[in-house]
């Protein structure tokens, strides 16, 4: 039989059991960040900023390096094709803020899961960051690997890294993100216009009809886009979808880009004119002569007045240029005969 005395200890020691229990375990679960390592993951970065001239991201044989000139970023790459600088800041803050947390296996056959493999390995999941300055020479680089959500508390995200010429990896504080994905870099939207002021879209594949679709109505006053024509014998396709091929220029993404040494011609070439109420008019060449997914697109815009002007801005941006787009975006953009009519 338990006696009082006996009976107030363990109800005592209960209670503190109870309330200390979440509080160890939340110990365990979320590392705080004044207990751990504290090491910076790229010191050279807080030490020799001003030195940085340019930022190596590879990944399985590809590589993207970002050139610093002031305050300005370009892909190397893609011929000096313009980066978003804040999106490099970010990625600079991200690694200068990041802080060697805990140390994790040193065992080789152990980084897989890590996603510390060699970076350079064709399935590998990891990536190689490096610095670099304004000559080139190496300041500094990390493998970055797997990132663990909530690693320090919620919201609070951790990141898996080790230093290449190390067999220590380490989980450290932040998420620096190391996609070699192009879209991520830049302004994906490189091409958009006012649908509202469109009145016409012609679309000229080599060899076929144009397909000419017009707004009835006023241009501004809301009206539908229709087929100019239909050839005898055929029925517009109740699938058509006839108003995306001038509605799906409102704004334009890209997937990647290339340097554009002549005007695309040939079979493998559609040419789309969009001509607007306020004199602008916009030509398109959409380009699939690699391979069947892939469409290239290039543009020109001409202009007077206000028009001018917003010719003058596409041009700044597209000449010279070709952009990979979607799929999904080419087959509205260059609809053909077969994808909107069918026999009567």
């Amino acid at each position: 039989m338990i006696k009082p005395q006996q009976f107030v200890i363990l109800g005592a020691t209960t209670f503190v059991a109870l309330v200390l229990a979440p509080i160890l375990h939340a110990s365990t679960t979320h590392r705080s960040l004044d207990l751990v390592e504290g090491r910076p993951v790229m010191p050279e970065l807080r030490r020799q900023a001003n030195a940085l001239g340019s930022v190596e991201i590879s990944k399985r044989g590809r590589t993207l390096t970002f050139v610093r000139n002031g305050e300005h970023w370009t892909i190397k790459e893609r011929n000096g094709y313009p980066v978003q600088a804040d999106k490099v800041r970010a990625l600079l803050v991200q690694l200068t803020n990041a802080e060697l947390a805990e140390p994790k296996t040193a065992a080789k056959d152990r980084w897989p899961l890590l996603d510390l493999e060699d970076p350079a390995a064709a399935d590998a999941k990891s990536g190689l960051v490096r610095l670099l300055d304004a000559s080139g020479k190496p300041m500094g680089e990390i493998v970055v690997g797997k990132r663990r959500p909530n690693a320090f508390g919620t919201g609070r995200q951790g990141i898996y890294v080790r230093r290449p010429n190390e067999t220590q990896t380490w989980l450290a504080s932040g998420e620096p993100n190391v996609t070699l994905d192009v879209k991520d870099w830049v302004d994906p939207v490189f091409f958009k216009t006012d649908t509202e002021k469109l009145k016409r879209v012609t679309v000229a594949h080599q060899g076929e009809a144009p397909i000419i679709v017009e707004r009835e109505g006023e241009a501004g006053k809301g009206g539908k886009f229709v087929l100019k024509s239909v050839p005898e014998g055929l029925k517009v396709k109740e699938s058509a979808g006839i108003e995306h091929i001038a509605l799906s220029l409102g704004s334009v993404e890209l997937e990647d880009m290339r340097k554009l040494d002549s005007t695309p011609v040939g079979e493998a070439v559609s040419v789309i004119t969009a001509e607007s109420s306020d004199g602008l008019t916009i030509t398109l060449r959409l380009r699939r002569d690699g391979k069947p997914d892939e469409a290239w697109l290039s543009l020109s815009a001409a202009g007077e007045g206000e028009a001018k002007k917003a010719a003058d801005e596409i041009n700044a941006k597209a000449a010279g240029w070709e952009f990979k787009i979607p799929k999904w975006k080419a087959d509205q953009i260059g609809k053909r005969a077969a994808d909107i009519f069918e026999t009567t």
